[in-house]
């Protein structure tokens, strides 16, 4: 989940924090995040088919973790399949089904620690386990939210509306989305990592000195990210080292391109395009007009119905509840 290695490249800007550091604030969840680490400990029985709520309850123990702490969740799920994410999906989808084949086999043998191990590998979260925690959050009254598309850009968009001031989650490509304040790895007595993108010049030997979030960018969706695999043998450090040299992707791939050493396929800079455009452009629900909008406007001459990869400006859910929000 996320770019590989971007957290331990961004280490010199972790700060230790405790959520009660965050009083008085609205912060954003990931929903999804929750839900699998809540699932993680009854993945047999999900897996299986039996009945189970524990996963909501873990949720619902990290919601008035905050409340306790006097810190205000707002709650984001995931929505619908992104069509530029559909190469990623198909390929989770093929491992979640080997690993369950591996922990039936496992349990059939008597191998029940290994049995659980491949269930918690292979454990979904379904669209009716985020209702039922939908469901509790409704109850309760925290706001929450149905993201269009995915989490990732709907969570950045609020936090760019300043309808939070940080979100919580496990996924790093919330700052590559521009979340400028994340908090990673809380724990169920409060502590976490913070990371605030705007310290990036603060990491070692000057690595991002001067760098644009463009830039940032750029060099995280050249090491491989959802959109687009990497090039083979091209990794976070290189994508640096090449970025640094050459400021900008466009350069950085046309060098690339004249190193027999890298095979890079033929339609790599139409992919790149679009993993970028999907990154800046996808599509969000904004929760003061209730209408879909783009994380960032459109750039002049792009348009909505040239760009499918980026989701669909359809009527959001005509007949499902996606949002409560005071």
């Amino acid at each position: 989940m996320g770019i590989s290695g971007l957290l331990p490249l961004l280490k010199p800007i972790q700060s230790r924090v405790h959520i009660s550091s965050y009083a008085g604030e609205t912060v954003a969840v990931d929903a999804y995040v929750w839900l699998h680490k809540g699932a993680f400990g009854c993945a047999k029985e999900l897996c299986l088919g039996e009945e189970t709520d524990k996963y909501v309850e873990y949720c619902m123990h990290r919601i008035r973790l905050l409340q306790h702490y006097k810190v205000k969740p707002f709650v984001v799920f995931d929505g619908g399949p992104l069509p530029s994410k559909e190469g990623t999906e198909e390929s989770r989808e093929s491992m979640r089904k080997e690993n369950r084949k591996k922990a039936l086999e496992y349990l059939n043998c008597g191998q029940h620690v290994k049995a659980v191990e491949c269930f918690q590998k292979c454990v979904d979260i379904t669209p009716e386990m985020a209702k039922k925690f939908i469901e509790a959050l409704r109850k309760e009254s925290i706001d929450y939210i149905v993201a269009p598309y995915e989490a990732d850009a709907q969570l950045a968009y609020l936090f760019k509306q300043n309808k939070v001031t940080s979100v919580i989650t496990e996924d790093s490509d919330l700052l590559v989305f521009g979340c400028k304040r994340v908090l990673f790895k809380l724990d169920k007595y409060g502590n976490g990592v913070e990371i605030q993108i705007d310290r990036l010049e603060e990491v070692g030997d000057q690595c991002f000195a001067g760098w644009s979030h463009e830039q940032f960018r750029q060099m995280c969706i050249l090491s491989g990210c959802d959109y687009l695999k990497s090039i083979p043998g091209m990794g976070l450090k290189k994508a640096l080292k090449y970025l640094k040299q050459y400021k900008t992707a466009e350069r950085v791939i046309e060098v690339l391109r004249t190193d027999s050493s890298f095979k890079i396929p033929p339609e790599y800079e139409l992919e790149f395009q679009r993993a970028e455009l999907t990154f800046r452009h996808q599509l969000v629900f904004d929760p003061s007009t209730r209408a879909l909008v783009h994380l960032h406007p459109l750039e002049e001459g792009l348009s909505s119905f040239e760009l499918p990869f980026l989701g669909k400006l359809v009527e959001f859910f005509r007949d499902r509840q996606v949002i409560q929000w005071d």
